[in-house]
């Protein structure tokens, strides 16, 4: 391994092995995003059409959930159980519960053009934002009823913090996050963040929002990330590689990290105590140059996991080192979710229409 140093920055390249065992699983077309249901530890994994694979944790038997067209995304209530599928074209979302085949399911109608979600699991409520209508859907986990709360132009990421109450949505067009808050559902901020924020994650530890924005130029230019103070709605920028879409917290460590989703982006590992800022150079494959997207964390062995659409490589990151190794996928991986329940990351690999179940 190299590490080059400068100015307080520092980057990282270099490959480890590491022993693990991998096989996939069939599913539906075109996969994507995926949840752990950890009452079953059940994989369901969001089909390009208009159904869900759930993967048996066991026996990896694949069951079908119908849902909506083309769903978008699918989170689960870590206290009751619930699935929530949102269906981007049918204006929609699923919710189930139950084991295998025997789902029981509701659909709930929300705005137009749902995308991501996000729960927070002590009151119950789950977040949808509503791209072609600027609204937030939200969704009472007991009674099933909804409340719509305007917001910025073209919400996309979101996020909870559990322990304030507070939901942050970052507006693609209108630069800005939308803060919500939760015991009235009533917008009470609106903070300025920099051009084409995308994804937002909290860390309810240090009530910090960390908000990936690609900036202008994303194409040739570096983008940020904005951190925001939940108390003060203070913020500070840190620059970050071409083009970030997609951020994970490990609240163990308080350590940031950032993928950049433009060719050759890297990621970037923001220490959340210091706001120092360390690049890890990825592999890059067959095509000569990297496209990252998902993220997942494993906080148990503090593992990073990051897909590379072009290139048949799972870039794992050791949080302990930044030192970098690889498992083997299938062209065109979309999304990748840990359970560190029993050490398994799941990738679902959109051109095959598979799973890669990796027991690390």
């Amino acid at each position: 391994m190299v590490s080059l140093a400068i100015a307080g920055l520092a980057w990282t390249f270099g490959t480890v092995a590491s022993a693990f065992t991998s096989f996939t699983v069939p599913v539906g077309a075109n996969p994507g995003a995926s949840a752990i249901i950890p009452q079953t530890n059940e994989l369901i994994v969001v089909n390009g059409e208009a159904d869900a694979s759930v993967v048996d944790s066991v026996t990896n038997a694949v069951s079908t959930v119908p849902a909506g067209l083309n769903p978008a995304f699918v989170v689960a209530n870590p206290v009751t159980g619930y699935a929530y599928i949102s269906n981007s074209n049918s204006n929609t979302v699923t919710v189930f519960y139950g084991y295998g085949e025997g789902k029981k399911r509701k659909v709930v109608w929300v705005g137009a053009g749902p995308l991501r979600m996000a729960i927070n699991p002590n009151t119950n409520r789950t977040y949808v934002t509503n791209c072609c209508n600027d609204t937030v859907t939200v969704i009472d986990g007991d009674t099933i009823s909804t409340v719509n709360i305007p917001v910025g132009n073209r919400p996309i990421g979101i996020a909870v913090n559990p322990v304030t109450n507070r939901v942050y949505v970052a507006n693609d067009w209108s630069n800005d996050v939308t803060v919500i808050n939760g015991f009235t559902n009533q917008a009470i901020a609106t903070i300025p963040v920099g051009e084409a924020p995308y994804s937002v994650a909290v860390n309810p530890l240090t009530n910090k929002v960390y908000v990936a924005v690609q900036g202008s130029g994303f194409y040739y230019a570096p983008g940020n990330v904005t951190v925001i103070d939940g108390a003060t709605h203070e913020t500070v920028k840190i620059p970050t590689g071409l083009q970030p879409v997609s951020l994970a917290i490990n609240t163990a460590t308080n350590k940031i990290y950032v993928a950049g989703g433009q060719s050759n982006g890297d990621v970037t590992v923001i220490d959340g105590a210091t706001g120092e800022t360390a690049h890890v150079a990825i592999p890059y494959g067959q095509w000569g140059f990297a496209a990252l997207g998902s993220v997942a964390i494993n906080e148990v062995t503090n593992k990073i996991y990051l897909t590379d659409s072009m290139s048949t490589n799972l870039v794992v990151i050791d949080g302990n080192t930044n030192e970098v190794s690889l498992r083997l996928v299938p062209l065109y991986s979309s999304f990748v979710t840990v359970n560190p329940v029993n050490n398994r990351v799941y990738v679902s690999n959109s051109n095959d229409a598979t799973v890669t179940v990796i027991q690390e």
